[in-house]
């Protein structure tokens, strides 16, 4: 009997492994999009990008919630985008990048561009 529920539970895990083909990490849409580049080695320089996240939360409550996280293990990604340091913050649009803001910064100079950015209608590429 043992044996027998062994061979039912690998069943139930190997079909829930089944391949689908692999959507794209960010689709494209009109809408602004965040996503931050996160490296999990080097986490204590990401706590000012939160906290400024969690600041404009309020304001922005459909942008931050759709936010995607990449991490360094998405190395296409850091290629499309240019990435060189971390963490890296981008704001695009339609596959365009309104704001890239990179590397080890205080709050206040990750809010504010991101406000500005996300607060205008109209798009710019940087």
């Amino acid at each position: 009997m043992k044996a027998y529920t062994l061979i039912i539970l690998s069943f139930f895990i190997l079909s829930s492994c089944s391949s689908h083909k692999a959507q794209p990490p960010i689709p494209e849409t009109d809408e602004k999009q965040i996503i931050f580049f996160s490296d999990e080695d080097n986490l204590r320089n990401e706590s000012s990008y939160y906290d400024a996240l969690l600041e404009l939360r309020n304001k922005f409550p459909t942008e931050i919630a759709n936010m995607k996280v990449i991490s360094s293990e998405e190395n296409r990604l850091y290629t499309k985008y240019q990435i060189e340091e971390y963490p890296s913050l981008l704001i695009i649009q339609q596959d365009k990048v309104l704001e890239k803001i990179e590397g080890n910064l205080d709050k206040d100079e990750i809010i504010t561009p991101l406000e500005n950015v996300l607060s205008s209608s109209t798009s710019s590429k940087k």
